[in-house]
């Protein structure tokens, strides 16, 4: 019997040192609010981490549901976040967009990770989903002699925070339009950026030919719907259940539906904008845009044509590859003289309304009239 109070003595001695061993003396009290998780910007007071991440607790915000459809979105896989570099980064990384919303410098971010949740909110942080910024967004402008514009769009003010153009040199000027009037082009991303979205929809930032008459702009761009929600307001429109793959948090508007195309006609078909639309081709909108595209294509690759405007160097203006990509054929080595300068405005345009990639839906009318005065223009002798 001894023996066995013995070896139950040494059991009960055993469970307390070592349940008592695998904790050290408590050390000092960290400062109120302080907490050793990683994070951008910290944690507000009372986070609940399940309200989120737990399916079960979230019928608020649906973050799983919306990682998802971020997962499919351009955003996720098509944001370049490999140009990470200070000059870039501030829109192509969610490190980089979190500097410049907070007013910080824009640094290098090897490590970086395409713009994502916390790019466009600050949860952990605020406590909620709002937006990081819905002031005013000003948009340099690309053309000699016309102002920088202002884009206010509700909440499509934080897309256009990245939306809009970058620098460009030489910029074209309309009232160069003398034979005495040269533009040398040395650099083959001669263009106001891919992200011309914001400049499109509020009609600004193409150029306008001096003795053409441009009539104004399309309903999007002053839809009070539109100045009040921005891009959201389509790109982010519900999807019709049995399709995650459209609108929310992917921000797709045409997508791949067991392989027959689809397109996501919530944000249209609602009050204050169409009645009943059942093509993202409203009016043939598209097919116009497309048609007049790949007639100043063909113009701008045909020597014939555009050899009557350059200086030294005769060769198209335009470069295709396999894959249909375009180039300018312009180099420091080699660069594109075009004369009259104001001609440059048709080269100008074309990739305006094509890196807008909308093919002509945010601003039909804009869009179809600066390319059919860009044809016009290269068809004058």
């Amino acid at each position: 019997m001894n023996k066995i109070y013995f070896a139950f003595g040494i059991a009960l001695l055993l469970v307390v040192a070592i349940a008592g061993g695998c904790r050290g003396p408590e050390g000092p009290a960290g400062p109120p609010g302080e907490t050793t998780l990683l994070n951008l910007e910290g944690f507000a007071e009372g986070i609940n981490c399940g309200d989120c991440h737990n399916p079960d607790q979230d019928s608020v915000y649906f973050v799983w549901a919306k990682k998802y459809q971020w997962d499919r979105s351009k955003h996720a896989y098509g944001g370049d976040y490999e140009r990470n570099t200070a000059s870039c980064a501030g829109c192509h990384t969610t490190e980089g967009f979190v500097e410049a919303m907070q007013g910080k410098t824009v640094v290098n971010h090897v490590d970086a990770s395409p713009p994502g949740c916390f790019a466009c909110h600050a949860p952990h942080a605020r406590g909620d989903f709002s937006l990081r910024k819905q002031t005013p967004v000003t948009i340099m402008s690309n053309i000699v002699g016309v102002s920088d514009a202002t884009f206010d769009y509700g909440k499509g003010n934080l897309c256009v925070q990245c939306h809009k153009t970058r620098s460009m040199s030489p910029r074209p000027d309309p009232t160069k339009s003398s034979v005495a009037d040269t533009i040398s082009i040395t650099n083959n991303r001669w263009y106001a950026h891919y992200g011309v979205q914001g400049q499109m929809l509020m009609g600004e930032g193409g150029f306008k030919f001096s003795d053409y008459t441009y009539t104004g702009n399309s309903f999007h761009t002053n839809s009070n719907i539109i100045k009040q929600e921005g891009c959201i307001s389509c790109h982010m429109a519900d999807a019709t259940a049995g399709s995650g793959i459209a609108g929310g948090h992917t921000m797709n508007i045409r997508y791949e539906f067991h392989d027959a195309p689809q397109s996501l006609l919530g944000g249209c078909n609602q009050s204050g904008c169409h009645a009943n639309i059942n093509t993202i081709n409203y009016n043939g909108v598209q097919t116009t845009v497309h048609a007049y595209l790949d007639t100043l294509k063909t113009m701008m690759t045909d020597t014939a044509i555009v050899n009557k405007f350059n200086v030294g160097a005769k060769k198209a203006w335009l470069s295709i590859n396999a894959e249909g990509a375009v180039t300018i054929n312009a180099s420091s080595g080699s660069p594109l003289k075009i004369r009259p300068a104001s001609r440059s405005g048709a080269l100008y345009n074309f990739l305006f309304v094509e890196h807008d990639l909308s093919e002509g839906i945010h601003n039909s009318k804009y869009a179809i009239e600066l390319l059919k005065s860009s044809v016009a223009e290269l068809r004058k002798p």
